[in-house]
């Protein structure tokens, strides 16, 4: 369970990425600010914070490292300035000088919210389930209404197969973000794991309703779809979430059986050698391409 728990948890992490929750600038904190800029120095970090949310909302991470890293220098005693920066260096594939931006913003103000999340991330995205609990519990208690923090802490109770518990945090995100898409993501794939496809879908059909281009949620919906017999459906989801995450063995694989169950063996065939091709020692896809090929 902790094995495929983890397998879990990875995948929520990249699903929390793009939206860059980590890069919430806000960054709740409990207390006043303890910059302590002179006026000159205050209007110049807030020149540079600006340009850095530009950067951010660009896509150009590369960028706002630099500003941010500007920021860093010019308010060396902001715990925001570090977790930004933090944050950025997750989303660059860096987490060890991620820990280390997340530490310092910490080491500033230890109730610092956004951080703590990061942190707990990290020690998640790692193996350290137990002390990413923590962490993230403790984000929570500080603040409640933040749906980044139920986010994570779902994603680490999922990772340690309280799936119950993870279920109800995922709600409590919702509560707090009714459009979060990661959330609604994970609510149905843990229904679809529980045969109940037909609730999946419907939060599916919602989640892509609003956001046409959530490629992971098009699966799910496909596998749903599949689960339900609907396969003319599932074949249409899959083939586009096959196109959409060419690198997604599981993908494959599941447009494999899609095409299996739609009478199409030659292309039943084609998908699970591809998944075969990404992921050689998949038993599951093993066992379709043999049949295929009998």
């Amino acid at each position: 369970m902790r094995r495929k728990g983890m397998i879990a948890f990875v995948g929520v992490l990249f699903w929390l990425l793009p939206g860059l929750p980590g890069c919430s600038w806000s960054g709740t904190r409990r207390g006043g600010p303890k910059d302590g800029l002179s006026p000159e120095k205050a209007a110049q970090a807030q020149a540079i914070s600006v340009r850095a949310q530009a950067a951010v909302d660009a896509g150009d991470l590369e960028r706002a490292e630099a500003e941010l890293n500007q920021l860093v220098a010019v308010s060396p005693r902001s715990p925001e300035a570090y977790q930004r920066l933090a944050a950025v260096l997750l989303l660059r594939g860096r987490p060890a000088e991620a820990e280390a931006g997340f530490r310092k913003a910490l080491d500033l103000d230890s109730d610092y919210v956004s951080a703590l999340i990061g942190m707990g991330r990290i020690e998640a995205g790692r193996g350290q389930l137990d002390s990413a609990l923590k962490r993230l519990e403790t984000a929570i208690e500080i603040e409640p209404h933040d749906a980044s923090g139920h986010l994570a802490l779902a994603a680490v109770l999922e990772a340690l197969g309280r799936t119950d518990e993870a279920l109800a945090a995922y709600f409590r995100a919702l509560e707090n973000d009714p459009f979060l898409a990661e959330a609604n993501r994970r609510i149905a794939s843990i229904q679809l794991s529980r045969g109940e496809a037909d609730q999946a879908l419907v939060r599916l059909d919602q989640t892509i309703e609003s956001a046409p281009g959530d490629s992971e949620a098009v699966f799910l919906r496909g596998r749903a779809h599949l689960a339900l017999r609907h396969v003319p459906q599932a074949v249409e989801d899959l083939r586009n979430a096959s196109q959409r995450l060419p690198d997604r063995p599981d993908v494959h694989l599941s447009l494999a059986l899609a095409l299996d169950a739609a009478r199409r063996p030659a292309a039943a065939l084609e998908a699970v050698e591809e998944a075969l091709r990404l992921a050689p020692d998949d038993l599951d896809a093993l066992s379709l391409s043999e049949r295929l090929r009998r």
